[in-house]
C-alpha cells in the first residue's frame, strides 16, 4: 500500500514549497500572504506513517525501500540521504546500495534482479542521473525493476498504465506533488488553459495526461478537465511566451530556474515551480538543490 504515497513526500520536505497569494501587482507590495508547503508535507507524512503502521500490522515487518546509487555524484548522494531520513521518519526500512562508478551494466542488472526477487524489499529506486557510460542504458535499468516495486513509476509498464488508466497502480512522484498543490489551491481546472513546459515521459507527459483527463469524483475533478498545451525545447521563444501569456496555469517541468519570466505570465495566473513574483496569484519557487533528470 505504501507505494502510492512513499515518494509524494520528498519534494515537499526537502524543499518546502511556498505560494505567494495576491490579486494584483500592487497587492504584492502591500500584503505578503505566504502559504507554505510544510503543512501539506506534514499531512502526507502522517498518511505515510499510518500506512506503514497498517503494513507492519499485516505483514509483521516494516516496508523496505532500497535506493541504488552508482558513482559519487554529490547531489545524488545528498538526495539519497534525504530519502533515507524521510523514509525512516515515517517507519520505512531504508537501504542504500552504493556501486562504484565503473560498474558493468550486467552487474547493475544483477543487483536489480536480486532486489526484485527479495520478498523483504517492497520498493526499488535507481538514483538518476547515472554515470556517462551508463546513461544510454538508463531505460534498460529502469525497466529491469519489477513494476510493483517501481516507486518512481518510471518503468515502461507503469508509464503505459498511466496513459491508459485513470487511477494508475503507481503514482509518479512529481505528478503527485503537483496534484497536492492544485488540491491545496482548490480551484477546479475544468475549462482552464494549462501550459506545461517539458515533455519527458517522467514528468511533462504524465502531468498533461492527469490534468486533461475526465474524472467524475469530486476530488479528482479539481485536477482534471483542463485544456493542456505542452511546450518544450523546440518551441520558439515567441510561441512559448504567447502560450504562457494566455494560460490560466503554467507548470515548469524542466527544473530550470528563470525559465519563465514575469512578462510571460498574465495577471491572476497560477504558476508552479517558477520564480515569478509580480503578477501571479499562486507561485512555487524552483527547488535549487535537487538533481534533475528531466529532458525537454
Amino acid at each position: 500500500m505504501f507505494h502510492f504515497s512513499i515518494k509524494h513526500i520528498f519534494k515537499f520536505t526537502l524543499t518546502p514549497s511556498r505560494f505567494l497569494v495576491t490579486h494584483s501587482v500592487r497587492a504584492v507590495h502591500r500584503q505578503n500572504n505566504i502559504l507554505h508547503g510544510k503543512p501539506i508535507a506534514e499531512r502526507i507524512l502522517n498518511r505515510c506513517k499510518n500506512e506503514c503502521e497498517q503494513f507492519n500490522e499485516q505483514y509483521h515487518r516494516r516496508p523496505k525501500l532500497v535506493a541504488i546509487l552508482v558513482g559519487g555524484n554529490e547531489s545524488s548522494k545528498l538526495y539519497v540521504r534525504n530519502k533515507q531520513r524521510i523514509a525512516e521518519h515515517v517507519g520505512i526500512a531504508f537501504q542504500a546500495i552504493n556501486h562504484l562508478m565503473h560498474i558493468a551494466p550486467s552487474n547493475l542488472i544483477d543487483t536489480i534482479n536480486r532486489l526484485n526477487n527479495d520478498g523483504t524489499v517492497d520498493g526499488i529506486i535507481v538514483q538518476l542521473p547515472l554515470p556517462l557510460h551508463l546513461v544510454d542504458k538508463t531505460e534498460n535499468f529502469i525497466d529491469a525493476i519489477r513494476s510493483d516495486k517501481d516507486v518512481d513509476g518510471h518503468t515502461t509498464s507503469n508509464y503505459n498504465s498511466y496513459r491508459h488508466t485513470s487511477i494508475p497502480p503507481i503514482t509518479i512522484p512529481v505528478v503527485a506533488v503537483v496534484r497536492e498543490i492544485l488540491l491545496e489551491i482548490n480551484e477546479p481546472l475544468q475549462g482552464k488553459d494549462v501550459v506545461i513546459i517539458g515533455r519527458s515521459k517522467y514528468v511533462g507527459t504524465p502531468l498533461a495526461l492527469m490534468l486533461s483527463q475526465s474524472m467524475t469524483d469530486s476530488k479528482s475533478s479539481l485536477i482534471s478537465g483542463a485544456t493542456v498545451t505542452i511546450c518544450h525545447r523546440d518551441t520558439h521563444l515567441n510561441n512559448l511566451t504567447w502560450y504562457c501569456k494566455n494560460a490560466d496555469i503554467v507548470i515548469s517541468a524542466v527544473g530550470r530556474a528563470k525559465m519563465v519570466q514575469h512578462r510571460m505570465i498574465k495577471e491572476g495566473a497560477v504558476v508552479i515551480d517558477v520564480e515569478v513574483k509580480r503578477v501571479a496569484r499562486w507561485i512555487t519557487p524552483v527547488p535549487g538543490d535537487m538533481p534533475s533528470s528531466e529532458s525537454t
